[in-house]
């Protein structure tokens, strides 16, 4: 989503959050034909998909910490997740400043850069949650 929103430009415009010139779901949402054209060369659409996708992430992120603090024992997989949690959460605060300031380029950069800590931090929690895998035993 985040490609979508730099390739066409889509910062540059709705420069408010939660709400977009006022609304939840912008007028002109569905205004590209074919249908399907309104994914990806609709600003409305695509920068209002963008917020809607980071904040179901961002939820599933704060439940995934809570119940990793609750669940998990202390070590590396709890430890994982947690700062998967707080990377997204990172992130999400740094996409709201990006656009209130209306897209300064060292704030682009950073929202754009900090998507790597967030795939670093998805790749570390799912290698901590793994199961183990059974080995082989030799016997002679």
């Amino acid at each position: 989503a985040g490609g979508f929103v730099a390739g066409i430009r889509a910062g540059f415009s709705y420069n408010t959050f939660p709400l977009m010139d006022g609304r939840l779901v912008p007028a002109g949402y569905w205004d590209l034909a074919p249908a399907l054209a309104n994914f990806t060369a609709n600003i409305a659409a695509v920068q209002f998909n963008h917020r809607l996708l980071a904040t179901a992430v961002l939820v599933v992120a704060v439940v995934a910490g809570a119940l990793a603090w609750r669940r998990l024992p202390p070590g590396f997989a709890r430890g994982a997740v947690l700062a998967l949690t707080g990377a997204v959460a990172l992130q999400y605060a740094l996409g709201i400043a990006t656009l209130l300031a209306v897209v300064p380029v060292w704030l682009g950069t950073l929202h754009q850069s900090i998507a790597v800590l967030v795939l670093a931090t998805a790749l570390a929690a799912i290698h901590g949650l793994r199961r183990p895998r059974a080995t082989a035993s030799l016997t002679a």
